[in-house]
């Protein structure tokens, strides 16, 4: 929920700036220009945090703030000074007998100030939010002042493509190596921060595409204005490098590559046995793995909820593993780990049969200790079946500083990225990473954006990946192109951070819910009749392939009629919803669930038995059973379930016949009393 921010500087060209970048947090921003506008505006609302930029025409920032600490001692109050020698004398002061929660000084780059404000809202993990934080911001300045070094000799080498293309203007290729530098200046420069250079860069573009158009006098005078911005630009470099240093000062900022080989995923791991965390972190840190590490069910239950996790490693505890099996089932009951996939940990002989096991979603079963190979490739089978997990974002740009400002950006909010600097193996790197949406660059060497957007729209697999154009033409030929060629969204160069996350988040949302609308059930959540069909024949053709086992099984409600007819039919669709949540939190991620239609549901299980699996959906029946419902007269109730099993290739090899045995048996645990799940025929395994 957005905060009521008071902005508080004489500066308006720097509320303007900020207010902006706070506003896109979805804040609400009051300014002031004086102190007395903004004791007004205090006393007016309730504020949840004061930016205090001094000195004011009125009075003292320091004064200022130590009066609105005599009556508002809750308010969070950040302060902003002109330099870090202004701030130095008082910083004691300020921070322990005022309070103020942040302090820092000018010049500030925009979206790292968002962050940091953003921050002083954290509750409870606000140490590790801080820490994240400035993990964050020091990546970010490391990367901004590696540009800062660079910089000249981007100019430099655009000065030498000018005076080339200005000795032969007829020359179409030497006008386009002049615009397509400064257009990735322009783009690259705005977005680190460097906006005198990048505006400068804008007109060198603009006016490069101008020339064919113009007569020898007229082109004369646009390369001498040219010229002219061109060396304003140094000296604009210069002075924002200078601003750069100020900000980096006193931060401690590592000389690190520009882009690191990315994880892969962020693991959790559970163990009691802090040396082999620290073992399995070295294994990741080798294989590009974050690895969270925890040693108790409470912490992994925080720090799950601190860290989006792609999957989880939990060991099992002795001989006693209900401790393991509990914990894995809290897991997969934290708001959006219905999916988590989970693979237990065993430092002796596991039983792979375990019904807990199995009830409580193992998808992977390692033996410790844990080779560098086995974690990798039990890494990459659970993030494969990761249903909803991190978004995956491709980047496509072939500026490698511009792609890995966006990346840092999308990364700090959890999102797996991948950066692509050649175009033309964009469907290689796509098979390998599938991603949920594509953001992909305009002016590429070789091929354009829009060229690679239709070709993506040609392949039946990427018709519906949500595609966002980066480009600093922002004319309206450039805007109907970009639809035209298939994209779903633009967003011009250089890019404002706030306005890239937004927009990321809405496609990568509106995406989900058309694919969730297509193929699940509203009322459970789960696969509907066609889609599960689908996946069902993919399985059994799976197993088929690989001469493996595979078991479904067909659910039905016991008396669902007379629910309805006596609780209502609200209180039916709460339990349909109730058994539909049930089933997405139990067994393994990469096993099916559906609604087969009415009060009817339909499970199938990769590589089990029905012998193992009625065990597993016995101990789910339970678990049903003792579930309060409430009816719409606010009566209590409880409900069960019947359930007829069938394995293949045991009970048949197609679909069909796999079907006509889970219903015939679903039929005999009606007749035999309900409340049971049948894996033989006229035969009732009771609970």
């Amino acid at each position: 929920m957005g905060k009521k921010i008071l902005l508080l500087d004489s500066d308006r060209h720097f509320r303007k700036l900020m207010g902006n970048v706070l506003e896109g947090r979805g804040h609400d921003v009051f300014e002031a220009e004086t102190g007395a506008e903004g004791r007004n505006l205090i006393q007016r609302s309730h504020l949840d945090l004061a930016i205090i930029c001094g000195p004011f025409s009125d009075e003292s920032a320091l004064d200022w703030i130590n009066t609105l600490r005599k009556t508002d001692k809750e308010i969070i109050i950040a302060y902003v000074g002109l330099s870090i020698q202004e701030i130095q004398p008082y910083r004691e002061r300020l921070m322990t007998e005022l309070g103020v929660r942040l302090l820092t000084h000018k010049p500030v780059i925009p979206f790292v100030f968002g962050a940091q404000i953003e921050s002083q809202f954290a509750s409870s993990d606000g140490l590790s939010q801080a820490s994240k934080l400035k993990d964050f911001e020091t990546m970010f300045l490391a990367l901004v002042t590696k540009y800062a070094r660079v910089l000249p000799q981007k100019l430099s080498d655009l000065a030498k493509s000018i005076e080339a293309a200005k000795s032969d203007s007829a020359n179409l290729d030497l006008l386009a190596e002049v615009r397509g530098q400064a257009h990735k200046i322009k783009g690259t420069g705005g977005s680190l921060g460097f906006r005198q250079v990048s505006e400068l860069m804008a007109f060198i573009e603009d006016s490069t595409a101008q020339m064919p158009d113009l007569t020898g006098e007229e082109q004369e005078l646009l390369w001498s204005q040219v010229e002219r911005k061109l060396l304003d630009a140094k000296e604009a470099g210069e002075l924002e490098a200078k601003e750069v240093a100020q900000v980096v000062s006193g931060k401690e900022v590592e000389d690190s590559p520009l882009s690191g080989p990315p994880s892969i995923a962020r693991i959790m791991v559970v163990d009691s046995d802090s040396v082999f965390l620290d073992t399995v972190e070295r294994l990741g840190a080798e294989r590009q793995v974050d690895i969270v590490k925890a040693t108790t069910t409470r912490q992994a239950l925080e720090k799950a909820c601190l860290y989006p996790l792609d999957a989880a490693l939990v060991s099992m505890i002795g001989e006693s593993p209900e401790e393991s099996f509990r914990l894995a089932r809290k897991l997969r009951e934290l708001p959006g780990y219905e999916t988590l996939p989970l693979a237990f940990l065993s430092g002796g002989e596991l039983i792979r049969d375990n019904v807990e096991a199995a009830h409580s979603g193992a998808s992977l079963y390692l033996d410790k200790p844990l080779e560098s190979d086995s974690l990798e490739k039990a890494v990459q089978h659970l993030v494969s079946i990761r249903q909803g997990g991190r978004p995956r974002i491709l980047i496509c740009d072939d500026d490698e500083f511009f792609a890995s400002s966006i990346a840092l950006v999308l990364r700090a909010e959890g999102m797996i990225v991948r950066m692509l600097l050649d175009p033309s193996k964009i469907l290689d790197v796509m098979q390998d990473f599938p991603p949920d949406l594509l953001l992909l660059d305009v002016m590429m060497p070789g091929i354009t954006g829009f060229e690679v957007c239709r070709m993506l729209r040609g392949v039946p697999r990427w018709q519906d990946l949500p595609i966002v154009f980066l480009t600093g033409q922002t004319g309206v030929d450039a805007r109907l192109e970009a639809f035209r060629s298939g994209g779903d969204d633009y967003l011009p160069k250089p890019v404002v951070n706030e306005e890239l996350l937004m927009r990321v988040k809405v496609r990568l949302d509106r995406a989900r819910l058309m694919k969730e609308r297509s193929d699940k059930d509203t009322i459970t959540g789960l696969l509907l009749r066609r889609a599960f069909s689908e996946h069902l024949s993919g399985m059994i053709a799976e197993a088929h392939r690989l001469k493996a086992i595979a078991t479904i099984c067909l659910i039905d409600v016991d008396h669902f009629k007379k629910v309805n007819d006596t609780y209502g039919h609200l209180a039916g669709d709460r339990v349909l919803a109730g058994l539909g949540q049930l089933l997405s939190r139990r067994f393994r991620v990469d096993d099916l669930r559906g609604r087969w239609g009415g009060e009817e549901f339909i499970l199938a299980f990769r590589r089990e038995s029905k012998e193992t699996m009625q065990k597993a959906i016995l101990r789910l029946l339970d678990e049903f059973s003792r579930i309060d419902f409430k009816a719409d007269d606010g009566q209590i109730f409880h409900v069960t379930f019947s359930g007829g099993l069938a394995s293949y290739p045991d009970d048949g090899e197609s679909v069909y016949e796999l079907l006509q045995t889970a219903d015939r048996r679903l039929y005999e645990a009606k007749k035999a009393g309900r409340r049971r799940i049948v894996l033989e025929d006229a035969v009732a395994a009771t609970t």
